[in-house]
């Protein structure tokens, strides 16, 4: 698969054009479209992890590599810094400082749509079934990082229900729970 590069300039410029036409069509559309990215960021990362740590089948990764190599590449492809941390054994969280796709205070709401739909066909690709990923915050909306949650559908409705509600993501979990 072909990869391309869009400037995060020209993401910002593709979102605000489409929330003029409504938040729901702008999502629908960057999300989409980032669901096609994810596909190519698979190739991507069976490459890295093949260079990184003579692993052929990213199957059989070891856990504790994932988070720092995943985080290596969106690094390396622009994207920005990324950690990653599980979250109750059932959802992943991954995070970031300086996420391009986000354009700092410009809405009220978590906008980075094409992140969400890229990570979601990646994950699921990576996991061998659905992911879904939500972002519970977001540099766009006035928070110091974009956080993205990643897990089953079941799991994300009920964060999803409590951040419409206009409360914390981390109420879904216990304290103990949540990554430190």
């Amino acid at each position: 698969m072909i990869s391309f590069s869009i400037a995060p300039a020209s993401l910002h410029r593709l979102r605000r054009r489409l929330l003029a036409a409504g938040p729901g069509v702008a999502a629908a559309i960057l999300q989409e479209a980032g669901f096609a990215s994810g596909e190519a960021l698979s190739t991507e990362w069976r490459v890295r992890v093949t260079e990184r740590t003579g692993v052929g089948d990213v199957g059989q990764l070891d856990a504790n590599w994932f988070g720092p190599l995943l985080g290596e590449l969106c690094a390396s492809l622009g994207w920005g810094t990324l950690t990653a941390a599980t979250v109750a054994d059932r959802a992943l969280l991954l995070s970031s400082g300086d996420w391009a796709e986000a354009e700092p205070q410009s809405t009220e709401h978590a906008g980075c749509y094409f992140t969400c739909g890229c990570f979601a066909a990646f994950l699921s690709a990576q996991a061998g079934a659905p992911l879904a990923v939500l972002e519970v915050e977001c540099r766009s909306a006035g928070r110091s990082e974009c956080r993205f949650l990643a897990g089953s559908a079941e799991t994300l409705a009920g964060v999803y229900d409590l951040v419409a509600a206009g409360r914390s993501w981390r109420e879904a979990f216990a304290p103990e729970e949540l990554p430190a």
